[in-house]
């Protein structure tokens, strides 16, 4: 293809266009990190298969990706300048984009491995904190200067709504859904019990409770190493399509077809395709997670679960 002024100009229409378009729903949908709310059945399944289970609000998301955006958006433009396939230069922003999800399917079952051991260590710090006789909410509030990195944004949440008066439980229920966890359920059903009984025994309970959740995360590595073969197979499969298709790119003799209004359906259909196999690869090597028992209808009805768990105590 030679690279002529309208090609250079409707491409980088193109790009504004789609800029704009992600503008104007960032400006409709609301760009500040939304409070934690309980996701859906459907959700969480969703979350689950494109391996993006607990992933952070808005603003985080595009701190961290914003330059990766940027450089799709030019490998993008260049590819359809340079290759005139529209198609191809939108596959090509599409992979930049999702290069992590492509190329590291465990990355969101490792995060959140490394969020319950910092679970672990927090609760046993809270332990020793409120040893000395010092309140609940008094010790969380003391953690802060300790919490591990990876729940400091959700720690730090939770002694903001309590600083702001929400009533203990309900920010215990804000920080379980921020973690949303069922191994981390049992720590904010604890929290609970606490809020609604006063009783001593709260740090040999804490830390009880933090022994058991390191043995929860040394299970929960063994499992992840068992999944690795799969996951490896997954990564050489899409590092061997990527290499396909940009090695299509440079041979005239297979981007000929291509060039047709029809061939850029099929290539569009193509990687669509390619995505639907991903995500059935994943789900070859994805553990269906147990369900949270702080669910919206404990919130709702009359806390049942947590009865039982404090008649079973």
């Amino acid at each position: 293809m030679n690279l002529d002024l309208d090609s250079l100009v409707a491409a980088l229409a193109a790009v504004a266009a789609v800029a704009g378009v992600f503008i104007a729903v960032a400006g409709l949908m609301g760009w500040a990190d939304r409070p934690a709310r309980r996701r859906s059945r459907a959700q969480q399944k969703l979350r689950a298969a494109l391996g993006t289970g607990n992933q952070p609000g808005p603003v985080v998301w595009w701190a961290r990706t914003s330059t990766r955006i940027t450089a799709a958006l030019v490998g993008g433009m260049l590819v359809w300048l340079f290759s005139s396939w529209p198609m191809g230069g939108l596959v090509t922003a599409v992979v930049i984009v999702g290069l992590p999800w492509l190329l590291n399917p465990g990355a969101n079952a490792t995060r959140e491995i490394a969020r319950l051991e910092a679970v672990e260590e927090w609760v046993r710090r809270l332990s020793d904190i409120h040893t000395v006789g010092v309140s609940l909410e008094a010790s969380i509030q003391r953690s802060l200067h300790t919490v591990p990195a990876a729940i400091k944004d959700e720690v730090t949440r939770l002694v903001s709504r309590m600083s702001a008066g929400w009533h203990p439980t309900d920010a215990y229920r804000a920080f379980a859904d921020e973690l949303n966890d069922a191994t981390a359920d049992e720590v904010v059903a604890l929290l609970i019990l606490h809020v609604e009984d006063r009783g001593a025994g709260l740090s040999r309970a804490l830390n009880e409770l933090a022994s058991g959740l390191s043995h929860e995360v040394l299970a929960r590595r063994e499992i992840e190493a068992d999944r690795q073969k799969p996951r490896t197979n997954d990564r050489w499969v899409t590092i061997f399509c990527l290499t396909i298709f940009g090695l299509s790119m440079l041979s005239s003799a297979w981007a000929v077809p291509y060039s047709t209004v029809m061939g850029q359906l099929v290539l569009i259909t193509l990687g669509i395709a390619f995505v639907v196999v991903k995500i059935w690869m994943r789900r070859m090597a994805m553990i269906e997670p147990t369900p949270r028992f702080l669910s919206a209808q404990d919130r709702a009805g009359g806390d049942t679960t947590l009865t039982l768990v404090k008649e079973a105590a």
